[in-house]
């Protein structure tokens, strides 16, 4: 079995019984998603692990430990390059305080490889946003409980685009700009 064999496994097993947000969806169909669109820009297996993984820890609580022992350094590094920081107890807004963190990172220091797996995540998540869209309308963006203002998903996901210019050219940048204006071009 390959090393990406052995993360699907491994996948499975961390995110077993979690739904994604706001659906009955099994949370696995997300990591796959995430991968496969990471797989259109890259064929580095650590990266493709990483977009597999990449919610192991935020949302799932896998230890990173865990991640390391298994698929190493840069896999581990890989997967907490897309992990939301913790925030300062009693922050205003936590929700913008860790997403103004994100774009800080994105700006200052994200290797290209972070910025696939980030970009394929943030795709992966403006699909169903736009599809929860035009199925619900307005009430989609109740799905967001840290952050229910349309114009405020709007600011961050057009922040992240802006910082993924050296990915420009693939399908997943591409789709990505049209979905951002097809989401939020109303807002």
């Amino acid at each position: 079995m390959s090393r990406f064999d052995d993360a699907i496994v491994f996948a499975t097993q961390v995110y077993a019984g979690k739904l994604r947000k706001g659906s009955i969806n099994p949370f696995i169909i997300h990591a796959l998603e995430t991968a496969a669109i990471a797989s259109g820009i890259s064929t580095d297996e650590d990266v493709l692990i990483a977009a597999l993984l990449h919610d192991a820890v935020e949302d799932a609580g896998c230890d990173p430990d865990v991640i390391y022992d298994k698929f190493g350094r840069r896999v581990t590094s890989l997967v907490m390059a897309d992990t939301e920081p913790d925030v300062p107890a009693g922050a205003k807004d936590v929700w913008m305080a860790k997403k103004v963190a994100m774009i800080d990172y994105l700006k200052k220091s994200a290797s290209r490889d972070a910025k696939v797996v980030i970009l394929a995540d943030r795709l992966s998540n403006l699909r169903s946003i736009y599809n929860d869209y035009r199925v619900m309308g307005a009430e989609a963006w109740s799905i967001f409980h840290e952050q229910t203002e349309p114009s405020v998903q709007a600011w961050y996901y057009n922040e992240v685009l802006e910082q993924m210019d050296e990915l420009s050219g693939t399908t997943a940048y591409e789709e990505y700009t049209e979905l951002v204006k097809k989401a939020f071009g109303d807002i």
